[in-house]
């Protein structure tokens, strides 16, 4: 099981997985792509979807802000002080099957030319980069940040408490306490580490949407 942070940034990657990317590969280039690329893809997408559905409706596209409150919680340190909300997902064989595409993905585009889903990655970067309807976004590289959040390990107290959260659990209201929260801001660097290391104006407004 692992954590994932009600990030605007983290949002930002995941979201565009569904569509422009894996809902492209699968309904728009079904003749271009081969039967295991195909597999791949399929597996990938299922895996996306079905962490999706284990998410509150503010990480799905076109969904109405009013619908966002209903489900959700709220997290609080031990002075009282309003957190940046987690949430536990079951991890399963979900996050092996989204990296067994991005392996494809990543090596289609160092291939080039020489590989026919390289251009096909390229048109769909091409064509917009999710809900804000932006072009130009690396796609595949999203899917890597997103990866790189899964990969974390989470905290053992602080997974204890965020698993009994809304929207999967009942508690509504949650009050971290001194080792949970120690545990919760070090893994929030790790996440802002592991979304927008490379750039640093980046890492340090990231970093600062977790500020006290």
């Amino acid at each position: 099981m692992f954590l994932i942070p009600d990030d605007p940034v983290f949002k930002s990657c995941f979201i565009p997985l569904e569509q422009p990317l894996f809902y492209s590969l699968q309904y728009w280039y079904t003749t271009e792509l081969t039967d295991s690329q195909m597999r791949t893809v399929r597996d990938a997408y299922d895996s996306w979807g079905e962490i999706e559905q284990m998410l509150p409706l503010r990480f799905r596209a076109h969904v109405p802000e009013a619908a966002f409150e209903e489900e959700d919680y709220v997290l609080e340190g031990v002075a009282g002080q309003r957190l940046t909300r987690l949430y536990a997902v079951e991890a399963g064989d979900r996050v092996r099957r989204l990296e067994a595409c991005y392996t494809m993905l990543r090596q289609a585009q160092l291939d080039g030319w020489s590989n026919p889903l390289a251009d096909i990655l390229r048109e769909i970067n091409e064509s917009g980069s999710g809900p804000d309807g932006g072009e130009g976004v690396d796609l595949v590289d999203c899917l890597r940040r997103v990866l790189r959040v899964l990969s974390l390990q989470a905290p053992p107290h602080l997974l204890a408490g965020i698993r009994q959260a809304a929207p999967a659990g009942p508690v509504k209201m949650m009050a971290l306490n001194a080792q949970q929260e120690q545990e919760y801001w070090a893994y929030c660097e790790k996440v802002v580490h592991a979304l927008s290391a490379g750039d640093r104006f980046t890492y340090t407004t990231h970093r600062s949407l977790y500020a006290v």
